[in-house]
């Protein structure tokens, strides 16, 4: 499969929208290890677009080289139509052009959280009312409670009201839901969509299957630190999948042997036993109503399933494995990951002290 250092011009961009961002042939090293190897993307106006792969695939490690928090080895950056020079450590991008959801360690545990949004208000020219922010992420009730006493997940969805706060063009979520229960997933992506509505985008990594085809306009999977390909879940899903799976269990004499006359030899696979049951095949296709038909014609009484291709699927035929909690080899302890470095507000300041 062909690897690509840019994404084509699909989605917003394709609409005449203008680009809030674009990434061409970002390379991010720490030491020896290349943590991001040539990749890049383009992001138009309203977009949510979606870095997916597997823990130590790159993905913060570009959203830290986008924000300015590390220097990337080679490549541009380019946010609004001003572009952050490789190798650079001064200067910042524009006050309000994008924010950054920060990590944990960013919160100060004694403020309370309104206190904490309105200190990250005060960092932006135009920000949101804080109060509205407040009940739209379910945190009405903790208003007055300081950080160190959240839950978790009430943690979390502190962490994305500071991103969101500041009404920037461009916000970056990484991961932006990990920790949240249903509800509060489903109250965030309400605030995000809300937001995307009135023409913010979005860049967010994730490794969540379900939450990357739902979610996002398009996506770049990323695998040790190359972008293997990207577009919309659809296009993905169809370029990198060979159609559906029908499952065929059936008794009945000679059905293998016609299914394969029927569809091709190449098409029709017997699967091995199960131990118990009919014996049963399957049958790869494009037109799997088709097959259907034709089963529920020659055998009645036989138990056919359909499996249509998945985003999942595709991932697995991008990078050869799942998304996973584990972190990809030689990502730890040659290069210390890009979650560690610190965030900053209203413009992300490169990060002179940050791992090389």
């Amino acid at each position: 499969m062909q690897e690509r250092s840019e994404s084509p011009d699909t989605g917003a961009a394709e609409s005449g929208d203008p680009q809030v961002l674009a990434v061409r042939e970002l390379t991010v090293r720490y030491g020896d290890f290349t943590a991001v190897n040539n990749v890049g993307f383009t992001v138009g106006r309203g977009e949510i677009f979606g870095l997916l792969g597997r823990n130590g695939a790159g993905k913060t490690s570009t959203i830290a080289a986008v924000a300015g928090l590390l220097r990337p080895a080679a490549g541009h950056v380019r946010v609004l139509g001003r572009q952050l020079e490789p190798g650079r450590r001064g200067g910042a991008w524009p006050g309000g052009a994008l924010s950054l959801q920060p990590q944990k360690t960013s919160l100060f545990p004694r403020l309370q959280v309104a206190e904490t949004l309105r200190m990250w208000a005060s960092l932006y020219p135009d920000p949101r009312p804080v109060p509205a922010l407040i009940d739209e992420l379910g945190l009405t009730d903790k208003a007055r409670t300081r950080a160190a006493r959240l839950s978790g997940g009430q943690q979390q969805r502190l962490l994305l009201a500071t991103a969101l706060v500041g009404n920037t063009p461009l916000v970056v979520l990484d991961e932006p839901t990990t920790g949240l229960d249903p509800h509060a997933s489903r109250d965030a992506w309400a605030v995000i969509n809300k937001a995307r509505a009135g023409g913010t985008t979005f860049l967010l990594s994730t490794h969540a299957m379900a939450e990357a085809e739902e979610r996002c306009d398009r996506l770049a999977i990323l695998h040790e630190g190359r972008l293997r390909t990207s577009g919309t879940p659809a296009q993905i899903v169809r370029d990198l999948t060979r159609g559906s799976t029908v499952t065929v269990r059936s008794s009945q004499e000679g059905l293998l042997r016609a299914a394969r006359a029927e569809f091709g030899t190449d098409a029709v696979r017997a699967e091995p036993g199960d131990g118990g049951g009919a014996p049963r095949f399957t049958v790869a296709t494009t037109r799997p109503e088709r097959a259907v038909a034709w089963c529920e014609e020659r055998a009645p009484e036989a138990d056919v399933r359909v499996h249509r291709p998945t985003l999942e699927d595709a991932f697995l035929t991008a990078t050869g494995t799942a998304p996973a909690d584990s972190t990809a080899p030689g990502a730890s302890g040659t290069a210390p990951a890009a979650d560690s470095v610190p965030a900053a507000a209203g413009g992300a300041r490169p990060e002179g002290g940050g791992p090389r």
